[in-house]
């Protein structure tokens, strides 16, 4: 029996993220899976990225991760979104093809020389005498030693489908759940609580009237998620958009006591963030136009994925649900949608690394953690394996501050404030948005990548280069005037901005909002050749400063309290007289690593913080 240095439990987005960065690293991996033809399945929406995911699905790649190198390679349509907001909110969306994208996920896999795969189901995770990850049991008893394991188990906890009056245990439709694990995990102290989710129906894309429907085409611009991709344009595939109306409504209305997963009376916590059908409308009655987006599942089936049409209502509502939304009224199902309720652990129980308090060695990444999507799973799947690898090698964790990516704030707000409900990444949760942009991933954590050993030297290089040619241009734009002449007069004319009368520097020209850098091309001959995301860096950082220099300020105010360490052992209790009493139970259950932790979680009031800053001094002094 081979000995591993880490084992990752489960095959999907934030299973293949971890196992592949801790091999990537050069550490003997096992990669357990129930269903190995199933490793990074597409469960519900064969798409990737929009607001906040896509953000992190460019930080993945950043890291080395594959999220966006699979995604580039299965494309069948790509758009920018939130094009009418400003560059902080700007990212892409993909829609993949789904089994293709689990093909290539797959071959990276397997093609790492320190990765193995094995089918089977985990039942037990060992530990030592000393309270220490030591190996990992699958059913009929092999046991495979280790010194870390991450467990990525997804929805399969004890998970239960619900579809109406029926329920059975699955962990996804046509899979069995993982009905012991979870025991063993609590068996280590760990807590645990319960979520559900649904999916939309799949119908039969010959069986849709498209004359009825919006289409939706790819951009016509070349692009990608990669830094290591080529950009292209896609075209043939397109999404097509219709709303549920009326009708849609009172079928559901009639139906409310036939969903077992509707907000109202759900046992599990209710999903705000991506909400069923039914949910929308008990919560929004006065809204009837409800957006239905008609996305491709690939291009050698037939599949057709309803965007918006999340539901746990029996399977003959579903049919009547979708006769009622225009261009659907003669469509076929080919899979109907389903709720599916999962046990998850307390997030609370975990370092800012992903590694539970009490274990050592035991990471925790995706849903397992509380949260929902592709892209925030494969997010705290690379950090969890890339720190199950630095507990191994006896290095130190890699910690992301949430003023570096969107990646830290998503493992700061799951670590320091937990969830009730499904964690959904978006740029509303992130503070400093201008600068974690989507156009600058490979810039703020290519030396984080370096650093961890999970890209090569001549790839951190490539990111540098691409910075400083950026920072160059920027000082050469400063610097380089151009008179008023009549061309550029006319130019200025034509996109409406005041014309010159005497000499401007570039730059000056380059932060009016209405001019690109493309623009001022016929006036600035000199210009050395730049690609397209290093022209869109240039742009954002000439043109944003005032607002990218507030933000850094911000940061460098707020930072003393992140730099500000609390000990693990500090006595919240002999703060009675300074401390509120929810503030002091909070503190010690939660045990905040920095005073900017302590800052975040919920019931810790401004004067807590200065009280505790204080305390904190004193601590330091004695």
């Amino acid at each position: 029996m081979n000995n591993y240095d880490v084992i990752v439990i489960g095959g999907g987005h934030a299973g293949c993220e971890a196992s592949h960065a801790a091999a990537t690293m050069g550490l003997r991996t096992l990669l357990i899976t129930t269903t190995i033809h199933h490793i990074a399945l597409m469960p519900c929406n064969p798409a990737i990225g929009g607001p906040g995911k896509g953000h992190v699905v460019k930080e993945i790649d950043a890291l080395g991760g594959l999220m966006a190198k699979a995604t580039d390679q299965s494309t069948l349509h790509i758009r920018r979104v939130n094009t009418g907001k400003g560059p902080a909110v700007q990212t892409l969306r993909a829609q993949t093809q789904r089994d293709q994208y689990s093909l290539i996920i797959r071959s990276y896999l397997e093609q790492n020389p320190f990765l193995h795969i094995f089918q089977g189901e985990a039942e037990e995770a060992l530990a030592d005498d000393q309270g220490k990850i030591c190996g990992v049991r699958v059913r009929y008893g092999t046991v495979f030693p280790c010194r870390a394991v991450v467990v990525a188990t997804g929805t399969f906890l004890n998970g239960v489908i619900r579809l109406g009056e029926i329920s059975f245990p699955a962990g996804r439709h046509g899979e069995f759940p993982a009905q012991f694990l979870n025991g063993s995990l609590q068996k280590l102290g760990l807590k645990a609580g319960r979520l559900n989710t649904c999916t939309p129906p799949r119908i039969d894309r010959r069986t849709i009237d498209y004359a009825q429907l919006d289409e939706q085409q790819s951009d016509e611009e070349p692009l990608c998620f990669s830094s290591q991709s080529v950009p292209r344009v896609y075209t043939g595939s397109s999404v097509f958009l219709t709303r549920t109306t009326e009708k849609t409504c009172d079928i559901i209305r009639k139906n409310f006591n036939r969903s077992p997963l509707l907000y109202a009376w759900a046992d599990t916590s209710p999903v705000r963030e991506c909400p069923s059908l039914e949910d929308k409308i008990y919560r929004f009655p006065d809204h009837t136009h409800h957006l239905v987006f008609l996305e491709p599942e690939g291009i050698d089936n037939n599949e057709i994925y309803v965007q918006g049409v999340f539901t746990s209502l029996p399977e003959e509502v579903q049919w009547e649900i979708l006769h009622s939304i225009p261009g659907l009224e003669r469509c076929q199902i080919i899979r109907p949608g389903y709720g599916i309720e999962y046990d998850y652990l307390f997030p609370t129980q975990l370092h800012a690394s992903l590694e539970c308090r009490t274990i050592p060695g035991l990471f925790l990444a995706g849903q397992i953690n509380g949260t929902s999507g592709y892209e925030e799973a494969a997010a705290q799947g690379i950090l969890a394996g890339i720190n199950a690898g630095r507990f191994v090698q006896g290095k130190p964790s890699l910690i992301l501050k949430r003023d570096e990516s969107y990646l830290g704030v998503m493992v700061d707000d799951l670590v320091t404030k937990g969830v009730d409900e499904p964690y959904r990444l978006r740029t509303g949760k992130v503070e400093y948005r201008l600068i974690v942009r989507h156009s600058n991933a490979d810039l703020r954590l290519a030396g984080y990548a370096r650093e961890v050993g999970i890209i090569s030297e001549q790839r951190y290089q490539k990111a540098m280069a691409k910075q400083q040619a950026i920072e160059q241009e920027i000082k050469r734009l400063e610097k380089r005037s151009v008179p008023p002449t009549t061309e550029l007069n006319r130019l200025l004319s034509k996109k409406m901005t005041p014309p010159l009368s005497e000499p401007v520097r570039m730059a000056t020209l380059l932060a009016r909002p209405q001019l690109t850098y493309y623009d001022l091309a016929p006036f600035d001959p000199e210009r050395p050749f730049l690609p397209p995301e290093a022209i869109e860096e240039v742009e954002i950082r000439i043109r944003y400063q005032g607002y990218i220099d507030r933000q850094l300020r911000s940061i460098e105010y707020f930072r003393h309290l992140e730099n500000k360490t609390l000990p693990p052992d500090f006595d919240y209790a002999r703060t009675v007289n300074l401390l509120s009493s929810e503030a002091r139970e909070r503190l010690q259950e939660m045990k905040p690593a920095t005073l900017g932790q302590a800052s975040r979680i919920p019931g810790v009031s401004p004067s807590d913080i200065q009280a505790l800053a204080i305390l904190l001094e004193k601590h330091i002094r004695s």
